[in-house]
């Protein structure tokens, strides 16, 4: 995984590439790191859906989160 920081292209480091509010591992517990993110925006609201792998045992979980359509704001 590259970083664009400042048009400076860098690789960042495995330990780096964990997302913050990432869920621990079932398995074994460890931090498990993104694979991917798809997010869906409509009239409706949001849908996510991101996938973790571990790194350490190679399981792989899948957490869904939806938000409601935000009403426009009346004057």
């Amino acid at each position: 995984m590259t970083s664009t920081f400042l048009h400076e292209d860098k690789k960042v480091p495995p330990d780096e590439m964990f997302e913050r509010d990432a869920p621990a591992c079932p398995r074994c517990g460890h931090q498990m790191s993104v694979l991917r993110v798809d997010t869906r925006l409509s009239d409706k609201g949001t849908q996510s859906k991101r996938d973790y792998e571990c790194q350490r045992c190679g399981a792989k979980h899948t957490v869904k989160s939806s938000s409601k359509q935000i009403e426009p704001i009346s004057f």
